[in-house]
């Protein structure tokens, strides 16, 4: 039976879970400043720093007992969770629009947001990985618009991007996104929105829920995979909606039905996650975490007031998963992070 959509709506809320009081900001801010290795040219050195960090016992005592409880979240249930006041970079100047990772790399001087990510991920045994053709493997990526690719469905777009899971159709899936918002002005109207797989599954009855299992769909690889590469994935493959218990592989107005059925109801999975979404605003300090196999999310821009600064909205990511060991394979020769492909 069809659960109605309003009802589903009301059963999930993303409200802000911890909040760092100004001390422990402040003080936790000291202590990843005091990381002098370079995250974009030396990770292994930047990482061995922030597990020092964590073995002098400079992370309050409050929030690793917050992270703790994480491991027995049900995230089908709660897949999305909001901090406040973290640490992040105060100050940073604004990027070329034309090159922002390479204006990253020359301008950005102090590294406290990537090792704030870093160390949330020790404390959650999540560790982060790259991808060779993302930013030439960097672990700390941006959703940052650039350019030659503001146009696109990726994290360089300037404008809105369709619901979606992270690298969904790539052969190494992230268990989770991590994500610190460095600058955004609130007079621009940009959210990050999410819905829970469940509840797009619950809207559908058994008869539509058999085709969504059935391969019958297609996705093309990512933008950013594809576009920002060096390595060439061939065509993705033909697979189903929903796989597994609730697992939703879809991107929105990209993902297309292969057959007359599956192209009839692909419009009403949008059609579904658009009634169901729930809408965040990221403010620099907020951080946000997406358990990417349980949720997908979108950034929508409601409303442009000031173009040059919607340019210059800045979210810093990892993507990271719960054990390296399947995707070690994977990996180029002589890492222990780095994707190749």
């Amino acid at each position: 039976m069809t659960t109605a959509l309003t009802d589903v709506s009301t059963t999930w809320r993303i409200s802000p879970e911890f909040t760092f009081t100004d001390e422990e900001h402040a003080a936790l801010v000291d202590a990843l400043s005091t990381v002098t290795a370079n995250p974009y040219r030396l990770y292994e050195a930047h990482l061995f720093q922030i597990n020092r960090l964590i073995a002098d016992g400079v992370v309050p005592q409050r929030f690793r007992t917050y992270v703790d409880t994480l491991a027995t979240r049900d995230r089908k249930a709660e897949p999305v969770v909001v901090f406040k006041n973290v640490p992040y970079d105060r100050d940073v100047p604004v990027f070329d629009f034309d090159e922002p990772v390479k204006s990253k790399y020359e301008l950005k001087k102090t590294f406290v947001a990537e090792g704030f990510l870093a160390l949330f991920a020790q404390l959650a045994a999540t560790p982060a990985i790259g991808y060779l053709n993302v930013n030439d493997g960097d672990v700390f990526q941006d959703i940052y618009p650039k350019r030659s690719m503001q146009s696109s469905q990726s994290q360089k777009a300037l404008n809105q991007i369709h619901f979606h899971k992270d690298l969904a159709n790539h052969f190494v899936r992230p268990d989770e996104v991590y994500m610190v918002g460095m600058r955004s002005n609130p007079e621009n109207e940009v959210y990050t929105s999410f819905v829970r797989n469940i509840d797009v599954i619950a809207a559908f009855d058994e008869a539509e829920l058999e085709l969504l299992r059935s391969p019958q769909f297609y996705t093309p690889f990512d933008d950013l995979t594809v576009m920002g590469g060096s390595l060439e994935l061939g065509e993705a493959d033909k697979h189903p909606i929903i796989g597994g218990e609730d697992d939703l592989r879809y991107f929105e107005n990209r993902t297309r039905g292969l057959t007359e059925e599956a192209i009839a109801i692909v419009p009403k999975v949008s059609a579904v996650l658009h009634a169901l979404k729930q809408r965040v605003f990221v403010e620099p300090g907020d951080f946000v975490i997406t358990y990417n196999n349980h949720t997908v999310h979108a950034k929508e821009v409601l409303e442009v007031r000031r173009p040059d600064d919607l340019r210059t909205r800045w979210i810093l990511k990892t993507v990271n998963v719960d054990d390296l060991a399947p995707h070690e394979q994977h990996f180029m020769p002589g890492t222990s992070h780095l994707v190749n492909g």
